[in-house]
């Protein structure tokens, strides 16, 4: 162990930003291994879609799950069991057989993300002080964008020289080093007061039911048509689980979903301005690249290098996002994150033909630094609005909301697409990608209502109660 305290908590700070980063190389990284799996397994587009479906899924399920477990039985031991677990899923990923196996195995994958994402998130906020919270949050943004940046370009460096099976096997190395990092670095767990109430079981039952017939419908909706028998059947399943959910969580001791996180204007607003920052860059991932190729017809591998400087952009300016929170509150750099991201998105929604590339690298760099600017400060936020003890059930339960606001954002927008795009004018905005675009402008607009409420609290661990 290192025995310099500062030079401690930077290597542990390291290595909880790695294991963050390793899980964001596991979706950025399979999108360019697709293609060559669906080569090799023989699979249809619709078949191609459950790699990322099982993944996400497990993923959505279990964060609040793993981030209340976290918060009763200590955060550094699932932590690494969640490392183990995400390491041994990507080495049973990379010998996979069929679709079947594939997919079972993703599984496994997001079953130890859930772990890493909450838990590691909560002890690199707990590793420094308070006061620095925002910087801490800007340096994770910072990981997690590099896992977008570094991702397909690592994974078709990989497939060129090797195999995609290789895509799944290297991630095992950031790892390890963050697992023997933890063991060696954080000696001690940092246990909450002990819990005499019981788990929620049923609720997390419930919840399981509700997150998987709501993606699965919602994914399935988007593929095959909303009038389908079985979309239907799955969309009212999970419609109607809601008000059952939250009426039995209300009367729980120790709730999954804790009910009193939706009074909370704080939490709230985090939410909503995190939750868009996410449908946002789904939706420009989703938008950009078809109008790319299809409009402009540039070749594959310059449409990564156009989207490249938005993520490389989120890389730079989120620890300075994470700064200028701790100095001036999370309220001003979400306002000009929002600001600058309705200005870049409007810009876009004007992209003709003609429209030059220099210009969509641009708007392109607008928009990473408006998301760079609203991430950090929307998740400090939610953090701040309940004391440390619920921090890893807080942290689940905000991306899990994020996810399924993402996943709703990106149905949008392919309805919206498919929808409006009939052809390619010769002059003027190209209708589907202006409507789409229009459409994200104007959500994202609407979150500016909400930024008032992302106050900083005077001292949240000494709050019982925020409603």
């Amino acid at each position: 162990m290192v025995r310099d305290p500062k030079r401690r908590k930077q290597i542990t700070l390291l290595s909880l930003v790695t294991a963050a980063f390793a899980t964001i190389l596991s979706i950025s990284m399979i999108r360019i291994a697709a293609p060559y799996i669906q080569e090799e397994f023989l699979l249809r587009y619709s078949e191609l879609t459950w790699i990322h479906n099982s993944y996400q899924i497990a993923y959505a399920i279990l964060l609040p799950v793993m981030g209340q477990v976290g918060d009763r039985l200590g955060r550094r031991t699932f932590l690494l069991l969640g490392l183990s677990v995400f390491a041994l899923g990507s080495f049973l990923c990379g010998i996979s057989w069929d679709l079947l196996s594939l997919s079972a195995f993703r599984v496994i994958q997001g079953m130890g993300a859930s772990a890493i994402f909450t838990n590691a998130l909560v002890l690199a906020t707990q590793t420094y002080p308070s006061q620095e919270r925002g910087r801490i949050m800007g340096i994770w943004a910072m990981g997690v964008s590099l896992g977008s940046v570094a991702g397909p370009s690592i994974a078709g460096f990989i497939i060129q020289v090797s195999s995609w099976r290789f895509v799944f096997f290297v991630k095992i190395i950031f790892l390890l080093f963050s697992l023997v990092t933890i063991l060696s670095q954080v000696r001690h767990e940092v246990r909450p007061k002990p819990v005499t109430t019981p788990f929620d079981y049923t609720g997390t039952i419930i919840l399981a039911v509700m997150l998987t017939t709501f993606v699965t419908g919602t994914v399935t909706g988007a593929e095959t048509g909303w009038l389908n028998r079985n979309v239907i059947l799955l969309l009212a399943v999970a419609l109607s689980l809601g008000p059952v959910f939250f009426r039995i969580e209300a009367k729980k001791e120790a709730p999954i979903v804790d009910p009193s996180l939706f009074r909370n204007r704080m939490f709230i607003a985090g939410v909503l301005c995190g939750g868009m920052h996410l449908v946002v860059i789904q939706g420009i991932n989703f938008l950009m690249p078809l109008f790319l190729a299809r409009v402009h017809e540039v070749s594959a591998l310059s449409v990564g290098l156009l989207m490249l400087p938005q993520a490389a952009v989120r890389f730079v300016i989120s620890p300075i996002s994470g700064i200028m929170a701790d100095r001036y509150g999370n309220q001003l750099p979400v306002m000009l994150g929002i600001i600058v991201r309705t200005i870049s998105l409007g810009t876009m929604a004007f992209f003709t033909p003609e429209t030059s590339l220099v210009l969509i690298g641009f708007a392109l760099m607008m928009d990473g630094t408006g998301a760079a600017l609203i991430w950090a400060p929307s998740l400090n936020a939610a953090l701040s609005s309940y004391p440390d003890e619920k921090a890893g059930s807080v942290t689940g339960i905000f991306n899990m909301l994020r996810f399924v606001m993402a996943i709703g954002g990106t149905v949008l927008v392919g309805v919206i697409l498919e929808t409006a795009f009939v052809s390619i004018p010769s002059v003027g905005p190209v209708p589907g990608f202006f409507h789409a675009y229009l459409t994200l402008t104007v959500l994202t607009l609407l979150t500016m209502t909400r930024v008032r409420d992302l106050r900083q609290l005077p001292d949240p661990n000494s709050l019982q109660n925020h409603h």
